[in-house]
């Protein structure tokens, strides 16, 4: 009786600990499709020269890094929690970069956060046969 009470236990501990990871997963995932139209967006914006919207996306975008962040913190991923805190600053900047309608200052930083993006998706995104992706 005590054996089969383990392994019911172990069994629901197991389910809960995939459930979570799942849960966990969506959430990330959700994280990136929102960087990756935050960053389109903010590329056409950076390229027309809209100061408030380039700012104000560029500081969402910075918190979807602190988000981004905070997850890798969560799983002990050093590179990622650097490649995430990189991209949060050059967001921030950006945003302080376009309010004052510094153009050159504003490209460079949105080079720098799409630099940091490639970087982070190389060392720890893989490309399925579906087309999909997955954690490395």
């Amino acid at each position: 009786m005590m054996k089969t009470c383990l392994t019911v236990l172990g069994c629901a501990a197991l389910l809960s600990m995939i459930g979570f990871a799942q849960e966990d997963h969506a959430e990330f995932q959700g994280l990136m499709k929102s960087a990756g139209g935050d960053f389109g967006g903010l590329r056409k914006m950076v390229m027309a020269k809209e100061g408030e919207q380039s700012a104000a996306t560029a500081e969402k975008l910075a918190a979807v890094f602190e988000k981004v962040q905070a997850h890798f913190e969560e799983h002990h991923m050093e590179d990622g929690v650097n490649f995430a805190k990189t991209a949060h600053n050059a967001a921030m900047s950006l945003a302080e970069a376009a309010k004052g309608g510094d153009w050159d200052k504003a490209s460079a930083d949105l080079k720098e956060i799409g630099g940091q993006c490639q970087g982070c998706h190389a060392a720890h995104r893989e490309k399925l046969p579906d087309g999909t992706f997955k954690m490395k």
